[in-house]
């Protein structure tokens, strides 16, 4: 069946499409009896207005882009997931665009804008700054899933990446653990960095000397990782992930070489992703409170598009303790 016309609507009502259109777009400029008779002849057909072609009619819209560098990493399908279901509790439609590479995010606010989003929201890929995207016309009505270092300030919200690299290490030293590495695999972010700086700190101040593999993205990253361990005379008993991504391709690489976890090897990843508890053996994680997240940079977003108000949050993690790691040999 093909959703009617708001012509046919116009006709079957009795009155101009002018009057459908503002019924949807401006309720209160419709009598009320004539409002009511429209959106119950309009329901009974199956037509509802277009949100593109509303918000071009009203220059305002309830379509919000938020912008991911990999929705194949299941942390951002599940950040997605959580800012869809923010969203629409505060009656908005999310609007998902991925830029792998950095380069694709002008295009996305500048399409967005036309279509009178009343903010965005950023995970980025790389570090950016606010200020290059101002022409876009978004100003302060930006939020960024990640830690910024710009003059032009806009909200922020992130997860204390020290605490949970903290949490994962103290884990592993109260199992024992005496020599603990750090696998990378994750984009240039500041948030990316404050995890790696945190590591070493924690090596330092624990009298371990650090061991770094910083080698591809992802569960490559995490392959890598397992090729550089097994190359080591004197191997790590315990490896810190960057993500969970990178801890599921690491575990998956040691195990096709005879290595088991946590038998040999303990394991831990940071994201705690309900996919974790499928992996063999259920990854232990520092867990980000991904929903917590998502409510919040939508809160952020609407209090910058109402005053212009830019506020920074960051987020506590928590261990989540599963069966990857266990106690030294």
């Amino acid at each position: 069946m093909s959703i009617p016309s708001i012509d046919e609507v116009a006709a079957a009502a009795g009155v101009h499409k002018s009057t459908v259109s503002r019924a949807f777009s401006r309720p209160e400029a419709v009598k009320k009896q004539t409002r009511d008779h429209v959106l119950q002849v309009a329901a009974s057909m199956g037509y509802t207005m277009s949100p593109l072609a509303q918000a071009l009619r009203t220059k305002t819209s309830t379509l919000v882009p938020l912008i991911v560098p990999d929705i194949t990493n299941p942390f951002f399908a599940e950040l997605a997931q959580a800012m869809t279901a923010a969203a629409g509790k505060r009656g908005y439609q999310l609007v998902l665009g991925i830029d792998d590479h950095g380069g694709a995010t002008g295009g996305y606010l500048q399409a967005m804008q036309s279509m009178y989003a009343p903010f965005a929201i950023i995970a980025p890929f790389s570090r950016i700054d606010p200020a290059d995207y101002e022409r876009f016309g978004f100003g302060s009505r930006l939020v960024v899933m990640d830690r910024i270092e710009s003059e032009h300030q806009v909200s922020t919200v992130t997860v204390d990446s020290g605490v949970g690299i903290r949490l994962a290490f103290d884990h592993l030293v109260e199992l024992g653990h005496t020599s603990i590495a750090y696998v990378s695999g994750i984009a240039g972010t500041h948030t990316a960095a404050d995890r790696r700086a945190a590591y070493l700190e924690l090596a330092e101040s624990h009298d371990m000397a650090p061991v770094e593999f910083d080698s591809g993205i992802g569960a490559e990253a995490g392959e890598h990782g397992a090729e550089s361990l097994m190359a080591m005379a004197d191997r790590p008993t315990a490896v810190i992930a960057a993500n969970d991504l990178v801890a599921f391709g690491l575990i998956s690489a040691l195990g096709a070489r005879g290595v088991r976890v946590p038998d040999d090897v303990s394991v831990v990843g940071f994201d705690g992703l309900p996919l974790g508890a499928r992996s063999n053996p259920p990854l232990t994680s520092v867990q980000q409170p991904i929903a917590e997240m998502a409510r919040i940079a939508v809160e952020l977003a609407e209090h910058a598009a109402e005053d212009g108000r830019v506020e920074h949050v960051v987020l506590e993690p928590s261990l989540l303790v599963r069966s990857s790691t266990g106690p030294a040999l």
